[in-house]
């Protein structure tokens, strides 16, 4: 293919106005980032970050509610404190968002106890789905009558 230039992906990515307005917002988003952990007690730092810059709102992140707490605690003179840097003069508030590691969010399905149905319970439905007209409801409650369970003590 003669006349054709090839052209990295790199080059791509790095001559895009997109691309080149979000890698400036990463930049800027990290280095608020490393502010906000100096101007941080050490042991709230560690579960504290900087999720976003949005209209003057500095949105932060934690991995607990205990953290959350403390760190609305610390709202005002966090925000004081970066208002004197003029990079950071025109912050109205903060925002904080409590947001557990992805490795530790667990699924409600896995925090609810599985519900009882007692045999009495599944006979209950198996007879009433003896009456029931659509095919469709009545498979299912047929379905729905065979999860008897033992109550957990």
């Amino acid at each position: 293919m003669k006349g054709h230039k090839k052209i990295s992906l790199t080059d791509i990515l790095i001559q895009s106005p997109v691309f080149s307005e979000m890698a400036s917002k990463v930049e800027q988003l990290s280095k608020l980032n490393y502010i906000v952990h100096q101007k941080l007690a050490p042991d709230l730092a560690k579960h504290c970050r900087v999720a976003n810059l949005r209209d003057g709102i500095l949105i932060l992140t934690t991995t607990s509610p205990t953290y959350g707490h403390l760190l609305r605690f610390s709202e005002v003179d966090l925000l004081t404190e970066l208002r004197a840097d003029p990079r950071w003069c025109h912050l109205k508030s903060i925002k904080t968002h409590v947001r557990p590691p992805i490795g530790e969010a667990k699924h409600p399905k896995d925090i609810l106890p599985k519900p009882f149905l007692s045999v009495l319970n599944a006979a209950v439905i198996e007879t009433t789905a003896s009456y029931i007209a659509p095919s469709s409801l009545q498979k299912a409650l047929l379905r729905l009558s065979k999860r008897v369970s033992l109550p957990i003590l």
